[in-house]
C-alpha cells in the first residue's frame, strides 16, 4: 500500500461552496477508488495525504497534479505503508459559514484544541499533518523553485486565473503574466501571442478536468461521462466561454491554435463515438443505434447546451441535458431508416 503527502499553492481564492463542492466530489470519487486521505486547506496553502493501492494512488495523484485550481504541487513523502492512516477521505477547510461543518467528509482539523486521532498511529504522513495545522501559513511550497521548474506551466495557471477575472474578451498576455507573478516577455518565450497562451490553456484545462472523469466511459457508458462533464463545465463558466471561443475560432484556419482546436475536437467527436460502439457492444445502448449519428446528436445537445448557457441565465446545462438525452436514447430503440427522395411527400403547388 502507498502513502502519498503533498503540498500545493491555490491558484485563486476558493470559496465555501467551491471547497464543499471539491469535498463531496473528490470523496465520491476516492471512496469508489478505495482511496482515503486528507486534503487540508488553509489560507493559500494545501496539504493532501492519499494512501491505498499503489497504481490506484500514483493514478489519482496525477489527476491532483494536473488540476488548474492550484499550482506548485511538490511531494513530501512517498512511501510503502502496511496499513492505512485514515479510515476514509476528508477535507479540513475553516468555513466561514459554520453549516459548511455539516458536510459530510469534512474534518473539524482547525478547531482549537481538536486533538488527531491517537487510534490512528503515529506515521510520518499524520506528523505532516499535524505539523501543517499548526503551521498553516508556512513556506511549504518554494514557489521560486517550482517557476524554474515549470514556467510553463505557471504561465498557464496565470492565464486560467485572468480568465476567471475577466472572461476572454478581456483576456491579454500581459494580465496572465502578471497573475502568474512573470514578466510578459518571461512568458513569450513559451507562448509568444495572445491565442498560443490561450491554446495552451484549452488543453490544460479541459484535461485537467475530463481526465479524471474518462473511466465513466468504461464503466457507466458515454451519456453518463457527457453528463458528468457538463456538470463539471457548469461550475466553470469561464472554462466554458474560453470553449466557445475556441470553437468559433477553429471555424478560421488563418486564426493562431485554429489547427490545434479543431484537431481536439474531432479527438473528442472520436472518443464519443468510440464510447457508443462499446457501449452498443456491452448492451448499454439499442443496436439500431448508429454510432456515428449517435455521436454527433449528443455533441449537438453538448455543445448547443453550453452555448445557451453563456447566452441565457435561466438554462440549467444538466437538467435540460438529462432530459434531451433520455428522449434521444428513446428515439435510438428505433430503426433507422432512409427515406428516399421519391419518398418524401410533397404538399402544396409547384
Amino acid at each position: 500500500m502507498r502513502s502519498i503527502v503533498y503540498t500545493s499553492t491555490q491558484t485563486r481564492p476558493i470559496t465555501d461552496t467551491e471547497l464543499a463542492q471539491i469535498l463531496a466530489v473528490g470523496r465520491e470519487k476516492n471512496t469508489a477508488l478505495g482511496v482515503t486521505g486528507i486534503l487540508a486547506h488553509k489560507g493559500d496553502n494545501c496539504l493532501g495525504i492519499l494512501e491505498g493501492d499503489d497504481d490506484v494512488v500514483r493514478v489519482r495523484f496525477e489527476q491532483v497534479r494536473i488540476d488548474p485550481r492550484h499550482t506548485n504541487v511538490r511531494v513530501l513523502l512517498d512511501e510503502q505503508v502496511g496499513q492505512r492512516s485514515f479510515p476514509d477521505w476528508s477535507m479540513a477547510f475553516q468555513p466561514l459559514d459554520p453549516l459548511m461543518r455539516n458536510v459530510p467528509g469534512f474534518s473539524d482539523l482547525f478547531a482549537g484544541g481538536h486533538p488527531l486521532d491517537p487510534a490512528a498511529g503515529l506515521t510520518r504522513a499524520r506528523g505532516l499533518l499535524d505539523w501543517f495545522r499548526k503551521h498553516p501559513l508556512a513556506p511549504l511550497t518554494s514557489q521560486t523553485a517550482e517557476a524554474e521548474e515549470a514556467p510553463r506551466t505557471r504561465a498557464v495557471n496565470g492565464a486560467i486565473a485572468a480568465l476567471h477575472d475577466g472572461g476572454v474578451t478581456r483576456f491579454t498576455l500581459d494580465i496572465a503574466a502578471q497573475r502568474a507573478g512573470m514578466t510578459p516577455e518571461a512568458v513569450r518565450q513559451f507562448f509568444p501571442t495572445d491565442r498560443a497562451l490561450l491554446a495552451a490553456t484549452v488543453e490544460r484545462w479541459t484535461q485537467a478536468i475530463s481526465a479524471p472523469l474518462a473511466p465513466l466511459i468504461r464503466e457507466k457508458g458515454t451519456v453518463a461521462y457527457l453528463h458528468a462533464l457538463m456538470a463539471a463545465h457548469a461550475e466553470e463558466p469561464a472554462l466554458m466561454e474560453l470553449l466557445a471561443y475556441s470553437l468559433a475560432s477553429a471555424s478560421d484556419p488563418a486564426v493562431d491554435g485554429a489547427d490545434y482546436y479543431r484537431s481536439a475536437y474531432r479527438r473528442f467527436r472520436e472518443a464519443i463515438h468510440e464510447g457508443l460502439v462499446v457501449d452498443v457492444r456491452e448492451g448499454r445502448e439499442p443496436v439500431t443505434m448508429d454510432p456515428v449519428r449517435g455521436a454527433k446528436q449528443l455533441l449537438a445537445l453538448y455543445d448547443g447546451l453550453r452555448l445557451q448557457a453563456l447566452l441565457t441565465a435561466d438554462t440549467d446545462v444538466v437538467t435540460e441535458f438529462d432530459r434531451a438525452a433520455t428522449r434521444m436514447r428513446r428515439g435510438w430503440s428505433e430503426q433507422y431508416e432512409q427515406p428516399s427522395y421519391w419518398d418524401i411527400p410533397v404538399t402544396g403547388t409547384r
